[in-house]
């Protein structure tokens, strides 16, 4: 699948600067080349969070990754459930599991 250009992003994607729009052309281009290196997803997912990149910003790049027929609902999952976007499990029980 061919990477998204930043002018692609703004024809498609209302509300995004032109500097937004590269900024996610540029990810997700960094992005395809770490998964044609061999990269898992999971990996990605916490490259995209080292870079300081937003949920709903990862949500979009994921989106535009994979050629999935529910690519949304896909690369919603993808993000939401990466560890690197998930809280520590401890921190995510509930306080009666957590109590000894």
């Amino acid at each position: 699948m061919p990477s998204v250009t930043a002018e692609e992003l703004l024809a498609s994607v209302h509300g995004l600067s032109p500097e937004d729009a590269q900024q996610i052309a540029d990810h997700i281009d960094g992005c395809r080349g770490l998964l044609a290196a061999g990269t898992d997803m999971d990996t990605v997912q916490q490259h995209l969070k080292d870079q300081g990149v937003s949920i709903i910003r990862a949500l979009l790049i994921t989106r535009l990754l994979g050629d999935h027929p529910s690519r949304l609902q896909a690369a919603r999952e993808i993000v939401e459930c990466s560890p690197a976007r998930t809280p520590d499990s401890a921190l995510s029980r509930p306080r009666s599991q957590t109590a000894s």
